[in-house]
């Protein structure tokens, strides 16, 4: 291979004053960033294919966006969605979070939230459409408010997408802190349903996110929705424990907004992000000849760019990394094919049951990782591609959080009409939940059987376990959690218990138990009790909410 043409490169004194140094490190990133990507317009115009029909009416990017534009910030110490999910009404600093909440553009917020998940057919069910790349933003004045908010995805300039900054993901978790302190504000006012009804808007909007074209948008969806779903159980379960508002009624509304079939979340058809994998290719079209190899004069720079994307002063050491990388990089048809490689084998297991042997063979990407030298021998393609095998995992966890939380709430709707817990998980079925389902842990499913979620009640069912005793105990069951160290429960018949088989595909009575895709042998995946309730019980019992 031929020597590669020198980059050019600026270097200064540490003796220069700030603005000088400011000024050198703006004309060394021009100079970097000098050729643009080839054709980029026509892999942006790709992505954003999917939203150009959409018409304006179906379009839920503008009415919630202009919401989030003006809405405050959420409270310092919601360091997270969980944090908020988790924070009781009786803290030292409710009062505080309780006024941010219902302030009036966190109310505006809420309002436009419900406006844009009413729809419950996915077939006519609104969109969040806008395009990806500020050019492709607009310039009007509402759009151009959205970009000094930071309410769009920026592509830089060149816009290349494997440089996608989601910048309103910040902002989606301002929004889902909210729903979260406003559902336990509802729910200390008594507003059960409307506690159930805020976390289903909730669910309903990441459904929409899951909708867009990368992998980044798509996991904040799914860990918002899986949060979003025990939340719900646990608004019904605290409820219960108190003045028990909702009716039976209100828990077949909260229910009928989870369905599946032709309601807007629609698990089936949930699509692998395709913006990642255009993204591969454009920067394989950016950093290399056609059917040749690396253009070491671009290679350096655009590597330098990703890998900075977010610490910028980290592009002068980042350029040089690269200028020695691009000697080993492979060629163009070598890149593709292994970018092909790994869109076929994520496109090919996607629509395979979680029990296909196919399941179990290592995937492409795997490969890819299996050291920097390799990753950096194909980097057009690993800069650009993230492992999306998480994406499998989570797609199991919410299927599993939302067919839980449905049987969990027909079965609380029954205890209210009924007074009592039917004696089997049938009994929920058809007056309050068209079809129990499937656990989607259960790998009974691949004999062509249809295992349900586990269910019993506490005494009236586990006399059997005891059956030396002349009483049957309390049931207990140990949780481990990462909130919280020696998280257990004690139940009687008063309450009842569901659960998955879990990672290791075998019913435990759900003695111990560990929400988690990789947990150990013997540990099940409890829904009922939420774990959430009872890690909030532990943490005020532990005085840390004081």
């Amino acid at each position: 291979m031929s020597e590669p043409n020198p980059v050019p490169t600026l270097s200064f004194s540490l003796r220069h004053t700030p603005l000088v140094r400011a000024a050198l490190f703006v004309a060394m990133v021009g100079v970097m960033l000098v050729v643009s990507p080839a054709r980029a317009d026509e892999f942006v115009d790709r992505v954003n294919a999917a939203y150009a029909d959409i018409r304006d009416e179906r379009r839920s990017d503008p009415i919630i966006l202009a919401a989030l534009a003006e809405m405050e910030h959420a409270p310092a110490m919601l360091t997270d969605q969980r944090q908020a999910a988790l924070y009781p009404a009786s803290g030292s600093a409710w009062s505080q979070l309780a006024e941010w909440a219902a302030a009036s553009s966190q109310a505006t917020a809420l309002d436009a939230l419900d406006s844009i998940t009413k729809e419950q057919d996915y077939r006519r069910a609104m969109v969040f459409a806008q395009p990806y790349g500020l050019e492709q933003v607009g310039a009007d004045p509402e759009q151009i408010a959205f970009i000094q908010a930071g309410l769009y995805t920026d592509l830089g300039d060149p816009p290349l997408l494997a440089a996608a900054q989601h910048l309103y993901l910040r902002k989606f978790d301002d929004l889902a802190k909210l729903v979260h302190v406003e559902a336990t504000r509802r729910l200390e006012a008594g507003d059960g349903a409307g506690a159930l009804d805020v976390l289903a808007d909730l669910i309903q909007f990441g459904r929409q996110i899951l909708d867009r074209e990368f992998h980044a948008e798509k996991v904040w969806a799914f860990e918002a929705m899986i949060l979003a779903a025990e939340r719900m159980r646990d608004v019904a379960y605290n409820d219960g424990r108190g003045a028990a508002s909702l009716t039976a009624e209100e828990f077949k509304t909260a229910i009928d907004r989870l369905l599946d079939v032709r309601g807007p979340i629609s698990i089936e058809r949930i699509r692998l992000p395709k913006g990642d994998f255009i993204a591969g290719e454009q920067l394989i079209a950016t950093v290399m000849e056609p059917r040749g190899r690396i253009r070491p004069e671009v290679f350096a720079s655009t590597m330098s760019r990703l890998e900075s994307t977010e610490r910028p002063l980290r592009l002068f050491g980042e350029a040089a990394r690269w200028r020695d990388a691009a000697q080993m990089h492979v060629g163009w048809e070598r890149a593709n094919k292994t970018l092909d490689s790994l869109r076929n084998d994520f496109d090919f297991r996607w629509s395979l049951s979680p029990f296909d042997p196919q399941m179990a063979r290592a995937f492409a990407i795997e490969g890819l990782f299996s050291s920097q030298v390799v990753a950096d021998r194909v980097a057009a393609v690993s800069r650009s591609v993230p492992d999306m095998r998480d994406l499998f995992v989570l797609r199991q966890l919410l299927r599993t959080e939302l067919l839980g939380t449905q049987n969990a709430l027909g079965l609380a709707a029954f205890h209210v009409q009924n007074g009592r817990f039917p004696l089997d998980l049938s009994g929920i079925r058809p007056k309050y939940i068209k079809d129990v389902g499937i656990d989607p842990f259960n790998p009974a499913v691949a004999d062509g059987r249809v295992p349900t979620l586990k269910f019993f009640v506490p005494v009236r069912d586990t006399a059997d376990r005891f059956s030396g005793q002349p009483n049957t105990p309390p049931h207990e069951i140990s949780i481990l959690v990462d909130d919280a160290p020696n998280v257990s429960i004690l139940l009687r018949e008063d309450q009842f218990v569901l659960y998955s088989v879990g990672a290791d595909g075998s019913a435990q009575w759900a003695d111990e138990v560990q929400n988690s895709p990789d947990a150990p042998p013997g540990r099940d995946y409890l829904l009922w009790p939420p774990v959430l309730s009872v890690v909030r019980d532990t943490l005020l019992n532990d005085g840390v909410f004081n």
